[in-house]
């Protein structure tokens, strides 16, 4: 994908997370752009439960070194900072494309990430809003699909996963 197809890796990125929740029998549904936060509804199995999912998409997050640490990075839009609900999660996506490949020979990763994590990391001030996830960070949210399932069932560690932001995904700036 060339540059200045953004809302090409965009819906990439929306399409192969739809995917990755129905492989996992989770009844997902895009919103095709109706819900100006919100891309993917995912509903528990017997419908009592949702959970709603921002994602975003990058064509290779992954900065080895940037601001002295190994992470990833997204935009995120102006309305992060006020986006902190437990219901509310971002799926970013990394699809780990490479600027030689003229055939996608990647596997994309996921990090299912708290909407509190990404308000309490991003800043209103900043004129680029962007979330940057630290390496030490990863193993929290990294292919975590399972956390799905438990946040239906309302599983304490999983509510608190919501809930509170660790110190591995806090501003360091």
């Amino acid at each position: 994908m060339g540059r200045g197809r953004s809302q090409f890796v965009g819906t990439a990125g929306q399409y192969y997370v739809a995917y990755c929740l129905s492989i996992r029998e989770k009844h997902a549904v895009t919103t095709m752009g109706n819900a100006p936060d919100v891309d993917i509804i995912v509903a528990a199995p017997n419908g009592s439960k949702t959970l709603s999912i921002q994602v975003k998409t990058s064509r290779y997050a992954h900065r080895p070194n940037r601001y002295g640490y190994e992470l990833r990075e997204w935009d995120v839009g102006p309305s992060a900072p006020d986006l902190a609900h437990d219901n509310l999660w971002y799926a970013f996506v990394d699809l780990q494309e490479e600027e030689t490949q003229e055939t996608p020979a990647w596997k994309p990763k996921v990090f299912l990430v708290p909407s509190r994590w990404v308000a309490n990391f991003v800043q209103k001030d900043w004129s680029r809003k962007m979330f940057l996830l630290r390496r030490e960070a990863w193993p929290l949210c990294e292919e975590k699909w399972d956390r799905i399932d438990a946040y239906f069932r309302d599983e304490e560690e999983t509510l608190k996963w919501c809930h509170n932001v660790p110190e591995e995904a806090k501003d360091w700036s």
